[in-house]
C-alpha cells in the first residue's frame, strides 16, 4: 500500500516505522527539525522496558520524507491508499488543505488522536466519505526527532469507516497493520471504541497531570479517584448513545481499572508530559 504518515512523533514514528519496516510504501509528512532528522539520521524505533537505553526494534535508515505533500505523492508513485494523521488534534484545522492535496478518490484518512473531535475536523476537510476513525492505544514519546521510545506491548490501532459499514479498504488497512506486528481490528462501532479510550486516558492524563504521578499512583493511592472519574465519562458516552459494554467487559469502569492495572507502573500522558515540559 501506498501510506503517507503526517508527523513523526510519538504515535507517527511508531506507525511509520513500524509499517516502513514490514514493507509498505510510506511517506512522511514533516517538517522542520523532524525533516532535518529523518533526511541526515534515518528513523529508530526503540522498546524502553528494560530501561535505558532500550532495545532496537525497527531501525529506517533512509524514510522517505518532505515537507511538500505532492513531491511525497510522486515519490510514492500516486496517491497514497491510507493516510495516517498523527499531529495534535489543534493542529487539524490548518491541515485541511494539505490533506485535500493528498486525497483522492479512495484514499483513507485515519485519525489517532485522543478525544472524539479528531474525526469531525477530518470530515470538515475531506469529507466523512474519506475519514476512517481511529483509536491508537501504545505508550510512546519522542527521544530525540527521529528517535522514538516505546513501553510495553506493540501498541495497537482499532479503526472503522464513519458510517459502520465495512469496506475492502478498512480490512486492507487492518491487514497491513497487523503485518507490521500492529494489533488492529474493525470494532463493532469505532465511536463506542473512542469512548472506551476517553474513558481511560483521558482520566489518565487529567489526574496524572494534577498529581505529576505515574499510572502506577493513580491505579493504587488514587483508585477512588481514578474509579469515579471513569465513572463520569462512561456516563456522558451513555447519555450521548454509546454503550461502553461489551460481552467480555459488561462493566465499563471495572475495565478501565483493569487497564490501569495491565499498564507499565511508570507511564505517562503525553498531555501530563507536556504540562510537565511547560508546553
Amino acid at each position: 500500500m501506498r501510506i503517507v504518515v503526517i508527523g513523526a512523533g510519538g504515535i507517527g514514528g511508531w506507525l511509520g516505522a513500524r509499517l516502513a519496516a514490514s514493507g509498505q510504501q510510506v511517506g512522511f509528512l514533516v517538517h522542520g527539525r523532524t525533516l532535518a532528522a529523518l533526511r541526515s539520521g534515518g528513523l529508530t524505533l526503540r522498546e524502553l522496558s528494560g530501561g535505558e537505553p532500550g532495545t532496537v526494534t525497527v531501525r529506517i535508515e533512509q524514510p522517505l520524507a518532505s515537507d511538500d505533500p505532492d513531491r511525497l505523492v510522486d515519490a510514492l508513485g500516486g496517491y497514497p491508499d491510507l493516510v495516517f494523521v498523527t499531529t495534535k488534534v489543534d493542529a487539524l484545522a490548518e491541515l485541511a488543505p494539505v490533506l485535500k492535496r493528498l486525497t483522492a478518490p479512495g484514499t483513507g484518512v485515519v485519525s489517532t488522536q485522543n478525544g472524539i473531535s479528531a474525526p469531525g475536523l477530518l470530515a470538515d476537510a475531506v469529507g466523512k466519505e474519506h475519514v476512517l476513525p481511529g483509536v491508537a492505544r501504545v505508550y510512546s514519546a519522542i527521544i530525540s526527532p527521529g528517535d522514538i521510545r516505546t513501553i510495553g506491548s506493540a501498541g495497537s490501532l482499532a479503526l472503522g469507516e464513519w458510517d459502520g459499514s465495512a469496506t475492502a479498504r478498512s480490512s486492507a488497512a487492518v491487514q497491513a497493520l497487523e503485518e507490521a506486528g500492529i494489533c488492529a481490528w474493525i470494532p463493532d462501532s469505532i465511536w463506542a471504541e473512542l469512548w472506551r479510550k476517553v474513558s481511560f486516558v483521558v482520566v489518565q492524563g487529567a489526574l496524572g497531570a494534577a498529581a505529576n504521578a505515574p499510572i502506577g499512583v493513580l491505579r493504587s493511592d488514587l483508585r477512588d479517584a481514578f474509579s469515579r472519574a471513569a465513572g463520569e465519562v462512561v456516563a456522558v458516552a451513555s447519555a450521548l448513545g454509546h454503550d461502553l459494554a461489551t460481552h467480555d467487559a459488561p462493566d465499563p469502569v471495572a475495565a478501565v481499572l483493569a487497564l490501569a492495572d495491565a499498564q507499565p507502573a511508570g507511564a505517562t500522558t503525553s498531555m501530563q508530559r507536556d504540562i510537565a515540559a511547560g508546553l
